[in-house]
């Protein structure tokens, strides 16, 4: 059973004005006709088969105990991020107001959860539970806060200091005032061209500082990704894993 952490101000009276989650660019028109961030157990409830996932992000998060939630994280443009868009791989972010996030279940997590090796298993001990670390629930490999206090703890002993996960149980609503940011022109013109139909309220900004350049193959199969959910609304893709970074 998830436990709730829910507390205005769990997240803004630390200072937290924006949390992000990156994606990869061919997602975008399953995110935008849902109107929101969905887990990987929430989409497979909602028929999506296991193919539609990247097997570099689902197989850590069901070994881990991670599955149920929604990946998001205080920290901007992270290291995995820049390795992503180096590769050429098309990604973009995902700008919530924490205001909009605290308004339903928030647990945390120190850890970049999908590289973690360090991992409470078999006879190995794992991080050590405490206050900066948070506590170890259920079957999950890896410490998290989720109680009010823990959250809190957490967040005094980490923030500005290390990254932290953000996890929000099964589904994230994204409220109209969410914001996209692209990390070339192309990418911003290919979503503006996508999103205009559904009328959704969200803005589409160019990053300021940081650019890319999209590795030919993987933005071919992009497109056609995109032509295919474009041309059959039940499609629901494949994981299109392109990229092992």
């Amino acid at each position: 059973m998830i436990k709730q952490a829910t507390q205005k101000g769990l997240l803004t009276s630390h200072g937290v004005t924006d949390v992000f989650h990156y994606a990869p660019l061919h997602y975008i028109l399953f995110i935008a006709r849902s109107q929101s961030l969905c887990s990987k157990n929430e989409l497979r409830r909602l028929g999506y088969d296991i193919s539609h996932f990247r097997r570099t992000s689902r197989r850590p998060d069901e070994q881990r105990g991670f599955s149920d939630y929604v990946h998001l994280t205080l920290n901007q443009f992270p290291p995995i991020l820049k390795a992503k868009l180096a590769g050429g791989f098309p990604h973009f972010e995902v700008r919530v107001r924490g205001e909009d996030v605290e308004k339903g279940t928030v647990h945390l997590c120190r850890y970049n959860i999908a590289k973690c090796r360090f991992l409470r298993r078999g006879m190995k001990t794992g991080f050590t539970a405490s206050e900066a670390n948070g506590q170890y629930h259920d079957e999950k490999q890896i410490p998290t806060a989720e109680t009010i206090a823990e959250c809190n703890d957490l967040l005094t002993h980490n923030l500005e200091r290390n990254m932290i996960e953000v996890l929000v149980p099964r589904k994230l609503e994204l409220p109209t005032n969410t914001r996209l940011i692209f990390f070339s022109p192309t990418d911003r013109e290919l979503a503006d061209e996508l999103l205009q139909p559904l009328k959704l309220g969200w803005q589409c900004q160019l990053a300021k500082d940081t650019t890319y350049n999209a590795e030919t193959r993987c933005m071919a199969k992009v497109r056609l990704f995109l032509d295919h959910a474009i041309a059959d609304p039940q499609w629901r893709g494949d994981g299109l894993d392109f990229d092992n970074v």
